[in-house]
């Protein structure tokens, strides 16, 4: 797997739908991802930029909304 280059992703509001279904469908293919794909996403999610600059907890939080959407 190629190295991924630490930079921040960011997008203009437009496309925040597409940005939001991509994630769906991230969070719907987890299983089949291997844990190093894994790892490398949770990574980049934690350091996005977003509306909202600050997410308490945010690890945890997104820990919590892939293990709602695979029960």
């Amino acid at each position: 797997m190629a190295f991924v280059q630490e930079k921040e992703f960011r997008y203009p509001a437009e496309d925040e739908c597409l940005v939001r279904r991509l994630g769906s469908g991230v969070i719907a293919a987890w299983p089949h991802l291997p844990p190093e794909v894994r790892e490398i996403i949770l990574h980049e999610a934690k350091i996005a930029w977003d509306r909202e600059h600050f997410v308490s907890k945010l690890p945890a939080k997104l820990d919590a909304i892939i293990r709602r959407r695979q029960a």
